[in-house]
């Protein structure tokens, strides 16, 4: 038998083998909150939304920020979005700070009329490829019929928003972010107003779609079961201002068996937290 290593390879010098045994260097986080204070004015007061939150998320992450309606998950959303600046602290994306809006930033909305009324669901994605991107429209029109055909919307492609349900505008929007190639995208609720047979089936789509392309997803929900389906990581957020009271890493295997003993004592532990019937901890 012939040996696959070449006879005349240079011998390997100690430097080498200690690059071989040498540890992994740790990959920078892709997003990082350290220490975010926001607030904004109201008629009457300055109202402090979060108050020195901190978290990473990493490349590949389905992060999930769970809390109840008020503690301040959709204003961080903005704050990463560019939208409004910290009072206290700093958001950085990529090791630089995050100082205005960008396309390395998607962004899907609670509200279903984020698409342009006057152009199809292809042409949405479309028009978001060529203003983002160098390329033809014939390369532009290839790349959005594969994605709607990836989010089971092929068949829909000269379909106008107003003719779509809500679903369907939800799964272009998701589309739209991922055709840009945006860094991390960053959802605020988008089933919310769902029935809940098409919030399960999107979950489920989010879920197959993540597992095919592995984008950075920041997830906003006050549903714990939600959190426990879409989370590789949950941070719980306190009442205003929004503080890190608790975090928990996901089994991804257990997503779709919300029955599994597991997943169900850590709704229960969550649960508490929520109701302040439990202390702060991480895990």
């Amino acid at each position: 038998m012939k040996s696959s290593v070449k006879e005349d390879a240079p011998p390997l010098t100690e430097e080498d083998l200690a690059a071989l045994h040498a540890p992994a260097v740790p990959r920078e986080p892709l997003l990082r909150a350290r220490g975010v204070t926001l607030q904004y004015n109201t008629p009457e007061y300055m109202l402090t939304a979060t108050y020195r939150v901190s978290f990473d998320i990493g490349r590949g992450d389905r992060l999930v920020l769970l809390g109840p309606s008020g503690c301040g998950k959709s204003t961080l959303l903005k704050a990463i979005g560019g939208h409004i600046h910290p009072a206290e602290g700093e958001i950085l994306l990529d090791g630089k700070v995050i100082t205005r809006p960008g396309i390395d930033r998607g962004m899907v909305f609670q509200e279903f009329d984020q698409l342009l009324p006057w152009k199809t669901a292809l042409e949405n994605i479309v028009f978001a490829i060529r203003n983002t991107r160098r390329t033809t429209k014939a390369e532009a029109v290839n790349e959005a019929q594969v994605l709607l055909k990836k989010i089971n919307l092929g068949g829909f492609e000269h379909s106008y928003p107003h003719s779509l349900s809500g679903g369907m505008k939800q799964r272009v929007a998701i589309a739209r972010c991922l055709a840009v190639h945006s860094a991390i995208i960053l959802m605020d609720e988008p089933f919310a107003s769902l029935d809940a047979l098409t919030r399960r089936k999107m979950q489920e789509d989010l879920l197959a779609l993540w597992s095919e392309s592995r984008f950075t997803m920041l997830f906003v929900t006050h549903s714990i079961e939600e959190a426990l389906i879409l989370g590789s990581r949950v941070i719980i957020l306190s009442p205003r201002p929004g503080r890190v009271t608790a975090e928990f890493d996901i089994d991804i295997t257990a997503h779709n068996e919300l029955d599994n003993p597991a997943l169900i004592r850590l709704r229960e532990r969550i649960s508490r937290i929520l109701l302040g019937d439990a202390p702060e901890y991480s895990i």
